[in-house]
């Protein structure tokens, strides 16, 4: 018979508290809330003996000795009260020093001044000791061993109720914590936060519970932990504090305990929850405090936060600088929060020999915006004032505080991807680099830091020195070089990414016993949809077709390169102003019906197109369709750098078309009136618009570039509904699968081949393009520190030969093959050495000069002399027709778990297909492009068919009975119903003039009569789904849906 005991809230507090108590917490058994004071919301013994204990001179001022007893009494009390008022003062930061001041923080840091009349001023330092970064600082140890944490229970927090918090947890009598408890034998987690919520509401005299008086409330159960840092009745926001289970929320279960007894045995440990005070809890200020308002919230950090910190931080301790680190923690994550705590535990991290460990910590992050935001989150911790050097785009005034901040060492040196070179700079000169310990945190880490950037890096903090007067060879300065990148054991590198790309992982990542790279620590997409941080995007998934026809008005049947040629003519049908047209109606329809309105009509749309020239014609013809309809919002266009048209006299700029100086801050002005963002290769990865609500795809994505790309839809806002994609070019189990590899933790199970370099090496070296002699001319020049005008010499012949076998091969494939050959094999060597000596230790000089020697001659060897590279595909080509309909309305592509293996990097070379291009008559590859085009089991590129759809359609747009039907009823039960299909072959049969024609269709050609019934289906839908049905004669039954 199980003791009805066990299965209430009792004995999990009697868990917690004695669990407590074995990791450095006061706890009296069998005693509830005595000596706390419910009035004051403190535990009035604990406060007076941390003030006494730690500060007598000044305690003495405030209480003198020999005080009667009524008079020491109210003494005390009048102190209390004061720490009471001063723990419930407007928080503030000292824009001076960086300080906290006033709040539960400002008093636990800084302390406070207390003064009284006809007695001498106190001035009391703060009201907690944080053990020391160096356990050598015994003093330091000591008052911090003095610290007094208590767990009380069933504490009473209104003196007019007697009502009572399951569990208070105080620091020298300050509340830093409380807990609500729920046994899931009898309630769930939720029945806490109810409570809180409806039971636990603030007011003057329940003092604990005040916004900001408490660092953070918990509610708690066996299976799930949540938590606030501010109670506001039913507005209470709770976060979960979970670990995650399986890739999604929750927690594993734990075999003889609860699931939730990390929270007790791991988080609330004394040294852990002291490092918690000291290094995570922040307040963060309001933007825009408004008056009656606390001005801003305090900030605990959620799990998955403070395990990854600490687990870094472990790692160092036990196994000392030098490591790699990969964290892989989704969009929603609070990524920059953790960077900001990471940066500020490794700069103060100590080893065992009290030594700081690192002499400088380089924070490197994507975008300015990034950068300014994380700074500002190191900005908010603890003792940063004078720590963090920031290096802006416009940093040349400010190098004299970089420079001196890398001499000093003990800084944070902030900068993006943009700056980073002039840190490189900076650093080039200084000394002594390869004997201090660095740490570099890298924001987004793919390329930035898996290829030359991160190798170039690593060779200046290495330190590679020789005497100018030393007789050491090129040869020997390139292996110790080498060697210096990939045992860099004086540079330690933590990269963090949602998204990582498997040379990531293999690069960071750590080897689990299966003999998988994994990431160091992992908060997956999964997790962050189920806990409510991220949106699905895969939710409400829609998907357009496109029809064309193109025509050769030349009639020219010669052989040609069949995919140079069909290439051209698709880029040529989706940059052409009528099928742009029809997407751009398509889009702003769709967005005025079902996006427009949400959020109190601040809801934004972002177009994503394939090019920048295509981003233009977008933008010209989305500001033409607004302007003609008179709608009330405007477009804008981002692209970088400037585009070549043949219709603009001059270059075209994103400044030019848009009219103002920043997009990004254009769009998110409430009252410029911009709504939708057209982008080509901007603004897809780490821009964050919360108001982002719907995405129109117009470029083909696959593998990392899906998931970031359309998790800029991802971001939770009050209000704010599933997000919407429309896609006209991807598939949307294509999509599927590249979200599944990150749903649950990326991974690869391979390792890579460290002599696929050796291979491509061999390849290079027999080519005939280059001597031993001349790859160590250029290597010398290399390391002589020559310019590139001098370089370029050296490289000269080679590039000589190289081109003469390019001319040679206009008449000669075999020789235009190997020309193309050795092209692709300098850039693959390149690529593969950038990345496979920084986890290999080659010890090989001719490794390094082959590199060397590739990485300029791949800047050098152009085909644009080959006559296929500007063959004219275009000249006579027409489009004849084209149209867009609707495939696929709102799916749901949810995932539910996700299958997270990546491709592990390859270097080798494939050729051959590539090189040899398939010819093909030109006729024919204008029949592939239409077959391209083509839909339904339609032969849409036979003008007679297209003839005949346009007129059915013309005809059924204006029929009542078939307006309603398509009204009524969605695309598949328009296909179904056979009052549509009667419509439909009716409205065919109508546009067919010869009984022959007619009498065939209906008799021989059944499949074609329903291909085209389908299609008709397809544009009824279409059409309602424009709001197109009207049958007004005006639009000649054709609205938007094709234009032939």
């Amino acid at each position: 018979m199980v003791k009805p005991y066990i299965l209430h809230e009792a004995s999990l507090e009697d868990t917690i508290c004695n669990g407590l108590a074995q990791r450095g917490w006061v706890y009296v058994d069998g005693v509830r809330d005595t000596g706390w004071d419910a009035r004051l919301g403190l535990f009035p013994a604990d406060v007076l003996a941390w003030l006494k204990g730690q500060y007598s001179d000044e305690y003495d001022k405030a209480i003198p000795e020999g005080l009667p007893d009524a008079s020491r009494d109210t003494a005390e009390r009048k102190l209390l009260e004061f720490v009471a008022d001063q723990l419930e003062t407007r928080t503030k930061r000292d824009p001076r020093t960086g300080r906290t001041i006033g709040g539960l923080l400002g008093s636990l840091h800084e302390g406070f001044k207390y003064a009284q009349v006809g007695a001498r001023s106190a001035t009391f330092g703060p009201m907690v000791a944080f053990p020391p970064a160096n356990p050598l600082l015994a003093l330091a140890q000591e008052r911090a061993n003095a610290n007094i944490l208590r767990v009380i229970r069933q504490v009473h927090f209104d003196p007019k109720s007697n009502e009572t918090l399951d569990l208070v947890l105080t620091v020298n009598g300050i509340p830093v914590a409380t807990m609500e408890l729920k046994t899931d034998n009898t309630q769930s987690v939720a029945a806490a936060r109810k409570q809180y919520r409806e039971d636990r509401v603030p007011s003057p005299t329940r003092r604990v519970l005040l916004p900001g008086r408490a660092l953070v409330h918990f509610a708690v159960s066996n299976m799930e932990v949540w938590m606030t840092t501010a109670l506001k009745g039913a507005d209470t926001y709770f976060l979960p504090f979970n670990q995650g289970h399986e890739g999604g929320g929750g927690n594993p279960p734990r075999e003889g305990s609860s699931a939730t007894a990390y929270l007790w045995e791991e988080t609330l440990e004394r040294d852990q929850f002291l490092r918690i005070l000291r290094d995570f809890a922040v307040w963060e200020p309001d933007a825009k405090p408004k008056k009656g308002t606390p001005g801003g919230k305090l900030i605990f950090p959620r799990y998955h936060q403070l395990r990854a910190v600490e687990a870094v931080a472990r790692d160092v301790t036990a196994n000392g600088p030098g490591g790699r680190y990969l964290i892989e923690h989704s969009a929603g994550s609070g990524k920059t929060k953790t960077i900001a705590w990471l940066a500020h535990r490794l700069i103060r991290h100590v080893g065992a020999g009290g030594t700081k460990t690192f002499d400088s910590v380089i924070v490197v992050t994507d975008r300015t915006a990034l950068d300014t935001n994380v700074r500002a989150d190191m900005q908010m911790l603890a003792s940063s004032h004078g720590l963090v050097v920031a290096v802006g785009e416009d940093s040349g005034a400010k190098s004299p505080q970089l420079k001196k901040a890398i001499d000093e060492g003990d800084h944070i040196i902030t900068c993006t991807l943009q700056t980073f070179p002039e840190v490189m700079r900076l650093l080039e000169g200084e000394e002594n680099l390869g004997s201090r310990n660095w740490c570099v945190i890298a924001d987004e880490a793919h390329s930035s830091q898996t290829g030359s950037s991160a190798t170039a890096l690593k060779e200046l903090l290495t330190g590679v020195e020789v005497d100018t007067d030393s007789d050491v060879s090129a040869d020997e300065l390139l292996a110790m070089r080498q060697s210096a990148v990939a045992n860099a054991v004086n540079l330690t590198f933590v990269a963090l990414t949602a998204t990582p790309k498997g040379k990531t992982l293999r690069l960071f990542g750590t080897e689990n016993d299966k003999g998988e790279w994994v990431a160091f620590d992992t908060y997956p997409m999964g997790q962050a949809i189920e806990e409510g941080f991220i949106l699905d995007v895969l939710k409400n998934y829609s998907t357009y077709d496109m029809w064309a026809e193109v025509r050769d008005e030349l009639g020219r049947t010669e052989e040609v390169n069949e995919r140079a040629a069909v290439t051209d003519m698709v880029r040529f049908i989706r940059l052409h102003p009528t099928s742009i047209a029809q997407k751009v109606e398509v889009v702003i329809e769709h967005f005025r019906r079902n996006v427009a309105h949400h959020l109190g009509g601040e809801a934004r749309a972002m177009v994503v197109t394939d090019s920048r020239k295509a981003a233009v014609r977008w933008s010209e013809e989305m500001n033409k369709y607004i302007e003609a309809k008179g709608y009330d919002f405007r477009s804008l266009v981002a692209f970088s750098d400037a585009v070549k048209l043949d219709d603009y006299p001059e270059p075209v700029t994103e400044i030019g078309l848009n009219g103002v100086p920043d997009v990004e801050q254009a769009f998110k002005d409430d009252d410029l009136g911009y709504r939708v963002l057209i982008v080509a290769n901007k603004f897809q990865t780490g821009f964050n618009e919360p108001r982002l609500c719907a995405m129109y795809v117009d470029k083909k994505l696959s593998g990392v570039a899906t998931v970031q790309t359309l998790s800029r839809l991802n971001r939770i806002y009050p209000g704010k509904p599933n997000p919407m994609v429309v896609d006209f070019v991807n598939t949307p189990e294509l999509v599927v699968k590249d979200f599944a590899r990150y749903y649950q933790g990326a991974k690869i199970t391979t390792d890579v081949a460290p002599n696929e370099l050796h291979k491509l090496g061999l390849d290079l070296d027999v080519s005939g393009y280059y001597t031993d002699e001349e790859m160590d001319e250029v290597a010398q020049k290399y390391v002589e520190g020559v310019d590139s005008e001098g370089l370029h010499a050296a490289t000269a012949p080679i590039i000589a030969r190289w081109v003469s076998s390019v001319k040679a091969g206009q008449t000669d494939a075999d020789e235009r093959e190997r020309a193309r050959e050795f092209k692709v094999r300098v850039s693959k060597y390149r690529n593969a050495y950038e990345f496979l000596s920084q986890i290999v230790d080659y010890a090989d000089p001719e490794v390094s000069k082959r590199a060397i020697l590739c990485a300029v001659l791949e800047r050098n060897l152009h085909l644009s002399d080959d006559p296929e590279d500007v063959e004219d595909f275009l000249t006579g080509i027409t489009l004849a027709g084209a149209a867009v309909t609707q495939h696929e309305t709102e799916a749901d592509y949810s995932i539910s778990e996700g299958e997270g293996e990546l491709n592990t990097p390859q270097f080798t070379v494939t050729l051959g297909a590539a090189g040899t291009p398939m010819r093909t008559a030109f006729d024919e590859a204008v029949e592939k492009v239409n077959d391209l085009f083509s839909m339904a089991g339609v032969d849409l590129h036979s003008g007679e068919t297209a003839n005949m759809i346009v007129a059915a359609w013309g005809t059924l747009a204006q029929q009542p009975q078939a307006v309603k039907l398509g009204k009524t009823n969605s695309k598949d039960q328009l296909k179904r119903s056979k009052k549509f299909q009667t419509e439909a072959t009716k409205a065919i049969l109508s546009g067919i003039e010869e009984r022959k024609q007619r009498d065939a269709l209906l008799s021989s050609d059944r499949q074609m009569l329903q291909n085209v019934v389908g299609v008709l289906a397809e544009l009824m839908a279409a059409a309602k789904e424009m709001g197109e049905l009207d049958c007004s004669e005006d639009r000649n039954g054709s609205g938007m849906v094709s234009i032939w």
